[in-house]
């Protein structure tokens, strides 16, 4: 399924319809038919992320963004347990595979046996259904909804204060990530790039050649701030459970190594931020704006799907 606008979209207004049904359609095939419960936890998730990420793009336009965004943000939130029962698991190994070399095996070792007990730690509540089954009847509402949606603009006015919006609050979080730091920070503007990047993917038949170049970079941030993110979790629960390590010489290890790998992909991450933010927020609107009225004014036969 094409995560873009199409030349052969009506309006913006059907096109948006057309783009959250067809991820609701895959989540909801995800739920029905993928035997891997992971790759369906994962699918689902990603989903109801590209539906948060064109309802943003939407959201000057649309009343019902608030009530669609929430369903949304629940529906993943209910699937995270699921997800990141094996993050610090993944988090650590990523870190024993890129230091083995300079730390003594045996501390690792130990260090893993720790953090095994971290995570068996606490008994995991008692679940009244299960969370996959439940997002489908969710989602099975959200489609019937989606259907209806209408927007209050038609046309680049539809879209265009939404794109200027988002990256004028990636370009806020960018400023307060440089100047404080720290987890929540960082996390927001991971959110806030992350949406940018989606847009990115949904306009890149404006200019394809442009596009994938931007969404390529959209999507090395998204990676490489996302492992920053796990890294803070990681963080958080090691230094909260520092007893379930042999000793606390391990814990310091580990620690030190995450916060290492956490200033690598800082400094790997702000030039591409840079890029991507370069451009005034209105700036960017306005010329989006104009490849927008070319590729509509152009042959609509020639826009092939093949291949998306």
């Amino acid at each position: 399924m094409a995560y873009r606008f199409r030349k052969s979209d009506v309006s913006v207004e059907q096109a948006v319809r057309r783009i959250a049904l067809e991820q609701i359609d895959g989540a909801l095939a995800l739920i029905r038919d993928e035997p891997d419960r992971a790759e369906a936890v994962h699918g689902v998730r990603l989903c109801c992320k590209k539906l948060r990420g064109l309802l943003r793009l939407v959201r000057p336009v649309f009343d019902g963004y608030a009530a669609e965004n929430a369903a949304f943000r629940d529906l993943a939130r209910m699937l995270s347990g699921l997800r990141d029962a094996k993050v610090l698991q993944d988090t650590f190994d990523g870190l024993v595979d890129r230091y083995a070399d300079e730390v003594d095996s045996f501390v690792l070792a130990s260090a893993r046996e720790g953090l095994s007990l971290l995570g068996n730690g606490e008994a995991e509540p008692t679940a009244t259904a299960d969370p996959l089954e439940q997002c489908l009847s969710r989602l099975t509402a959200a489609r019937e909804r989606a259907a209806d949606w209408r927007l209050d603009e038609s046309g680049w006015r539809a879209l265009g204060p939404g794109l200027a919006k988002t990256c004028a609050q990636a370009g806020k979080a960018a400023g307060h990530a440089r100047e404080e730091g720290g987890t929540v920070a960082y996390h927001e503007l991971r959110k806030r790039l992350k949406y940018h990047w989606y847009h990115t993917r949904l306009f890149r038949g404006l200019w394809p050649e442009l596009m994938e170049v931007r969404a390529a970079t959209g999507r090395q941030v998204s990676d490489l701030l996302g492992e920053h993110h796990d890294l803070c979790v990681f963080e958080a629960r090691v230094g909260e459970y520092r007893d379930a390590f042999a000793t606390t010489h391990e814990a310091d290890v580990i620690l030190s190594l995450a916060r290492r790998r956490k200033e690598e992909l800082e400094g790997q991450a702000w030039p591409l931020i840079g890029r991507l933010l370069a451009q005034p927020p209105k700036a960017l609107e306005e010329y989006w704006g104009a490849l927008w009225a070319i590729w509509q004014a152009g042959d609509r036969l020639s826009d092939p799907e093949a291949g998306d």
